[in-house]
């Protein structure tokens, strides 16, 4: 049993270290690939759709926690590990849109500031690192049910 569970906290460290890693390829495509930004071409960008992008990534950044603490209480009723690595992973997924809202800042909209969208992304996904004990608890069997 303890093998099992260390295996699936590896993988949920493997998950959780690729899905933070995916927002630093994002944030170089933006830096290497995209069009000038509005400052530099003369344009100006606009300022209600560069708050809705960024309201919608930091509500999504701050929703995906809930979220996962939902998919998690759910692990522990039912005892199914299986939801804790589905709560990683729609957690991070979560955070993981906000880096896409600020790369569509940079390629569309062309905002300066567009990096603090990648910045909300990565700090989201850091504070989902996933615990083994949040394994445990979904593993956990009363000595009553045993056998």
């Amino acid at each position: 049993m303890a093998s099992d569970l260390d295996k699936q906290y590896q993988t949920l460290i493997v998950l959780w270290f690729a899905l933070l890693m995916n927002i630093g390829v994002f944030f170089v495509v933006s830096v290497f690939i995209a069009p000038a930004t509005a400052n530099e071409s003369g344009e100006h960008p606009s300022s209600l759709l560069i708050i809705t992008l960024t309201a919608l990534g930091t509500f999504l950044v701050i929703g995906s926690f809930a979220m996962k603490q939902k998919l998690l209480r759910r692990s522990v009723e039912t005892q199914n590990t299986a939801l804790v690595q589905k709560a990683l992973v729609v957690a991070c997924a979560m955070c993981e849109f906000s880096a896409l809202l600020g790369l569509l800042e940079r390629f569309i909209v062309r905002n300066r500031a567009y990096y603090l969208l990648f910045l909300l992304a990565a700090v989201g996904t850091a504070l989902h690192f996933p615990r083994r004990s949040q394994l445990e608890s979904a593993s956990y069997k009363n000595p009553g049910e045993l056998g």
